[in-house]
């Protein structure tokens, strides 16, 4: 029995006991149709991830007719992220290795050969695994996952109300293609010509989700758009008469602070953007510079690096340097790592994002040169004091 039918096997005996899981996107599991996952923990990717039937975070690492001793690695590294690791095998051939992975922490999930019964013995419960603020978070994406970008360091170089127009498009809630949404905006001639990018941020934030039929939009940004109307915002011309208002020098905080809290809920209901605000208020100091941000991510929060500050494109070859253990290679070049892998417009267009929301002082400010002219150690991030979370 091949390691992909164990974990065809363990994945199907967990499933009935309520367990909620998830399975490494790796080319030998592409026949399973089990939702995947792509997250590291500490430099490696289990094989089964997920809630157990007590809503602890699990790992399992998996193996088939080899590489068990190898296992119990693998198991102790899921260890510093999850709260219970497993190793999972044949019956056989995990009983050669029991003795030590018990006395290790580390749970068992035996599969019979002959009849494919599944046992499983649980492990010590770790109570505050390194990494679990990280992992948790990748869980409530995975958990609520209708969205195509995730990224909020890749959003161009506009204003934070573009993102809001598309909701607009939607008064008559019907779901819409994006070369609908496209005809739509030229047809009331939205000044900011760049839709598709728009759609796609709005996307991120979580005011549209991805349905069969294109688009359509979230309860999320139906709650924000009748609160738009509320406030007598209520139509798309109102809503570029609001941005005209707070361009050039302006921001929405410091014209219309209370819409820009407001905005702040709506972002904080994205895991990954509260993820990251809550890592820079966790720093501590009032300034921050972008080195300690960057390398606050790398060491403590893999999974939201990959995912909220490198582009999509680098995304594979930054998971080869974790998985190689030697991450601190991405903090010995600051700018040709921000060059060849990471989002440039994290220092301009999203630091302004947050400029605009409050979430950063209105004294900030962004960097306007070529990346491989920027400090990261004089590039400050200064908090500002209406931070809704």
């Amino acid at each position: 029995m091949n390691e992909t039918e164990v974990v065809s096997i363990i994945c199907e005996h967990l499933q009935k006991e309520n367990w909620q899981l998830w399975i490494d996107d790796h080319p030998i599991h592409k026949d399973l149709q089990y939702k995947k996952h792509c997250l590291l923990i500490g430099g490696a990717r289990p094989d089964i991830f997920g809630l157990n039937n007590v809503k602890q975070v699990f790992a399992v690492e998996v193996k088939g007719l080899k590489d068990y001793k190898k296992a119990i690695g693998q198991a102790l590294i899921y260890k510093s992220g999850v709260n219970v690791s497993y190793i999972g095998g044949l019956n056989d051939l995990l009983n050669n290795i029991s003795n030590v992975a018990l006395s290790s922490g580390l749970g068992l999930i035996s599969v019979n050969e002959s009849n494919f019964d599944v046992e499983v013995i649980n492990p010590i419960y770790n109570i505050s695994p390194i990494y679990l603020d990280d992992i948790k978070n990748e869980l409530k994406v995975l958990q609520n996952q209708k969205k195509k970008n995730r990224s909020f360091s890749s959003f161009g170089r506009t204003h934070i109300i573009n993102y809001f127009a598309p909701i607009f498009l939607f008064q008559d809630r019907f779901a819409k293609k994006k070369e609908e949404l496209i005809a739509d905006f030229e047809r009331v001639n939205w000044a900011n010509k760049a839709y598709p990018e728009l759609i796609n941020g709005a996307n991120t934030i979580g005011l549209l989700d991805i349905c069969d039929d294109g688009y359509n939009i979230s309860k999320i940004g139906r709650f924000c758009l009748e609160h738009f109307t509320s406030i007598n915002i209520d139509s798309i011309d109102k809503l570029s008469e609001t941005l005209n208002q707070t361009k050039r020098n302006k921001s929405v905080y410091s014209e219309f602070p209370s819409l820009a809290k407001f905005l702040q809920l709506i972002y904080f209901q994205n895991p990954d953007f509260k993820q990251f605000i809550s890592i820079l208020q966790n720093i501590k100091d009032k300034e921050i510079n972008s080195k300690m941000i960057i390398d606050k991510l790398i060491l403590d929060y893999p999974n939201l690096f990959l995912n909220f500050f490198i582009k999509p494109t680098a995304k594979d070859q930054v998971v080869s340097i974790f998985l190689s253990g030697d991450k601190e290679q991405l903090m010995e070049d600051y700018n040709k790592m921000i060059s060849d892998f990471g989002h440039y417009n994290f220092f301009f267009a999203f630091k302004r994002h947050l400029v605009h929301l409050g979430i950063l002082s209105q004294e900030n400010t962004t960097f306007y040169k070529k990346s491989s002219e920027l400090n990261v150690e004089n590039d400050i991030w200064i908090l500002g004091d209406d931070i809704l979370i």
